[in-house]
C-alpha cells in the first residue's frame, strides 16, 4: 500500500514539474531583421508599436497586432544599437548605440537632431536609455560609467555624472528624483539626480547586475544578475522580497507585466521564466536553446512575451514572440445583477444533477407562474389570512400599489 502511495506521489510531482518546465512553443519570428538584436521597446497601448534594434544598425518598427507588419525602418546609427526607449505618452522615442550617439524621433518617427557638444557627450558606447515621466528629459548610460541628462525640449545635454563603473542598465525611481543604476561591480546604486550623490546601494547580488525594471505600481524593482538570481526589491524598505533562482548562467533581461502581478526573467541560454511577484512562485519555464536573450518585454494584454535574441546556431534573425503562459482571468459573460433568482435556482439544479421530471414539476411555477385567483388564500392583503403561510413549492406574486389615492368616504 505504501509503495502504491509513493508511486502516485512521484507521478503527480513529475506531472506538476512537466507543466512548469517545457520546451517552448514554436515562436513567431518577425521578418526583416538581418542580424542579431540587442534591444526592444513596447509603445503605449494606443500606438500599438514594437521597436527593435541590434547589430544591423537599424531600428525596426512593427505593428503589435497580428500579422505584425513592419511599418517603419529607421537608419542613421553607424554601429550596433544597444538601447531603445519610448516616453510614457509615446510621443517620442530614442535609440543609443555603440557609435556613442543618441538619436531622437517624434511620434511619426521623424528624426530630431541633438545639438552637438564635444565637452558634454558620451565617449563610449551607449548601453541604456530611459525618459522621465514627463518626457521632457532623457537619461543615458554608457560603458565607461557616464550617466548623462538630456533636455529633450531644447535638444541638448545638460550635465553628466561619472559613476565609476560600466552602466549596464538604468531605471528611474517612482518620484523621478533618484535613479537606479545596474553596475558591473555587483551593486545597484541609488543616485540623487539633484547633486549626483549616491544615496544608497542595494547589496545582495554576488556577480554583475545586467538588467533592471520597475513595476507599473511603483512598488517593486527587479534586478537580474550573472549570479543566477533575480531579486525583487520593495521600494519602501529597500529590501528584497523575493530571490528568484534559475538554472541558467546569466539573467540578461527582466520585465514586469502592466498589472505588476507577474515578472519575467530572460537568460543567455534561451530560458524564459515567468514568476508571481507577490509569492515568487514559478508560473512557467520555457526553453529556446538556440537563443541568447538580450532584451525582453510583455505585450499589453500579458498573453505574449517579446524577445530580442542573439542567435547561437541559426541565422533565422528576428524578434521572437512566444506565449507568456500566464493564466488569464475568467471573465463572466453575465453579471450577477442580470441573472434572475429563478435562473439561479435552475442553474444550481442543473449543476448538481440532470434535470428530472420532479424538478420540472417543482419549478414549473417559477418558469410559468399562474395568476392567483381572487378566491385563493394567497396573502395579497397583509391584513387578511395572516395565519396562512405560502406553500414551499408555490410561486406567489406580491403586488404593491404605487401612489395609490385614498378613497373618499
Amino acid at each position: 500500500m505504501i509503495k502504491h502511495l509513493l508511486f502516485y506521489v512521484l507521478l503527480i510531482s513529475s506531472i506538476s514539474a512537466f507543466s512548469q518546465e517545457q520546451t517552448g512553443a514554436k515562436p513567431i519570428v518577425l521578418a526583416d531583421a538581418n542580424n542579431d538584436l540587442n534591444a526592444l521597446a513596447v509603445s503605449p497601448l494606443k500606438l500599438k508599436r514594437l521597436a527593435v534594434a541590434g547589430w544591423n544598425n537599424e531600428v525596426l518598427i512593427y505593428n503589435t497586432d497580428s500579422p505584425y507588419k513592419l511599418v517603419q525602418k529607421l537608419i542613421g546609427h553607424t554601429a550596433p544599437i544597444n538601447a531603445i526607449a519610448y516616453t510614457l505618452s509615446g510621443n517620442m522615442m530614442a535609440s543609443g548605440g555603440s557609435d556613442m550617439n543618441i538619436r531622437l524621433y517624434d511620434s511619426m518617427y521623424k528624426f530630431i537632431p541633438l545639438i552637438e557638444d564635444l565637452n558634454n557627450r558620451h565617449l563610449a558606447q551607449v548601453t541604456s536609455l530611459i525618459f522621465d515621466r514627463t518626457g521632457k528629459f532623457l537619461f543615458s548610460g554608457d560603458k565607461e560609467g557616464r550617466l548623462m541628462l538630456w533636455d529633450v525640449l531644447n535638444k541638448k545635454a545638460i550635465k553628466y555624472y561619472m559613476t565609476g563603473n560600466t552602466i549596464n542598465d538604468i531605471c528611474l525611481s517612482p518620484t523621478s528624483a533618484n535613479i537606479f543604476i545596474a553596475h558591473s561591480d555587483k551593486q545597484i546604486k541609488v543616485i540623487a539626480l539633484a547633486g549626483g550623490k549616491i544615496l544608497k546601494t542595494l547589496d545582495g547580488h554576488t556577480d554583475v547586475v545586467n538588467a533592471l525594471a520597475i513595476s507599473a505600481n511603483n512598488q517593486y524593482l527587479i534586478s537580474g544578475s550573472n549570479d543566477k538570481t533575480a531579486r525583487i526589491w520593495d521600494l519602501k524598505t529597500w529590501k528584497p522580497t523575493q530571490v528568484l533562482k534559475v538554472d541558467s548562467w546569466k539573467i540578461t533581461a527582466v520585465a514586469f507585466t502592466d498589472d505588476s502581478k507577474y515578472c519575467v526573467t530572460g537568460c543567455n541560454d534561451g530560458t524564459i521564466y515567468i514568476w508571481e511577484v507577490e509569492t515568487g512562485k514559478l508560473v512557467s519555464k520555457s526553453v529556446y536553446s538556440d537563443l541568447n536573450i538580450r532584451d525582453i518585454a510583455f505585450s499589453k494584454n500579458n498573453k505574449l512575451v517579446y524577445v530580442a535574441p542573439k542567435l547561437k546556431e541559426t541565422t533565422d534573425y528576428g524578434v521572437r514572440i512566444v506565449p507568456s503562459n500566464i493564466p488569464m482571468p475568467i471573465v463572466a459573460t453575465l453579471t450577477a445583477k442580470l441573472i434572475s433568482p429563478a435562473q439561479k435556482s435552475l442553474d444550481s439544479i442543473i449543476q448538481i444533477r440532470p434535470l428530472t421530471k420532479q424538478d420540472s414539476i417543482k419549478y414549473k411555477n417559477i418558469l410559468m407562474p399562474k395568476a392567483t385567483s381572487k378566491n385563493d388564500n394567497s396573502p395579497i392583503n397583509s391584513n387578511e389570512n395572516t395565519g396562512n403561510s405560502a406553500k414551499l413549492d408555490s410561486a406567489i406574486i406580491y403586488k404593491t400599489p404605487m401612489n395609490q389615492v385614498p378613497k373618499k368616504k
